[in-house]
């Protein structure tokens, strides 16, 4: 389990770096994501949401790139395949994070995507990289 959460971490901490910012900056930042889904299962990942000010989630929305976008990051459009979506939600906490989903379950163990975070006049992406267990190791 300790190997797992190594490589998450170097695997999500990794995904910082990639981040790329459009002309204006979003006052909301793209923190890691995390996975909750197992190879073979619809993608459900969470995307910390960082927020200074409550202000800041005005008008604030959050998509899939688009294929675009996916293009010019060199990230292979995988959107259609998955049917994904992004939409902010609540925790019971309290606190905003993105939901990531697809329709379709997924069968390659890694999946690169580019997410949005859009809010009026300004646009920020981060590129992920969602990494899947098979179901086997989980059951160990």
């Amino acid at each position: 389990m300790r190997a797992k959460a190594w490589w998450n971490s170097l695997v999500f901490g990794s995904a910082l770096w990639a981040c790329t910012a459009a002309t204006t900056a979003v006052a909301a930042g793209l923190g890691p994501m995390t996975v909750r889904s197992l190879l073979g299962q619809p993608l459900i990942a969470d995307i910390e949401l960082v927020i200074r000010d409550k202000r800041d989630l005005e008008g604030l929305s959050a998509r899939i790139a688009s294929v675009d976008a996916h293009r010019k990051a060199n990230i292979p459009y995988s959107v259609a395949a998955l049917g994904l979506k992004a939409a902010i939600q609540t925790g019971n906490d309290g606190r905003r994070f993105i939901r990531v989903e697809s329709v379709q379950p997924v069968t390659e163990p890694a999946v690169k995507l580019l997410v949005e975070l859009v809010s009026p006049g300004a646009q920020a992406s981060r590129e992920y990289n969602a990494l899947f267990e098979p179901p086997e190791l989980q059951r160990r």
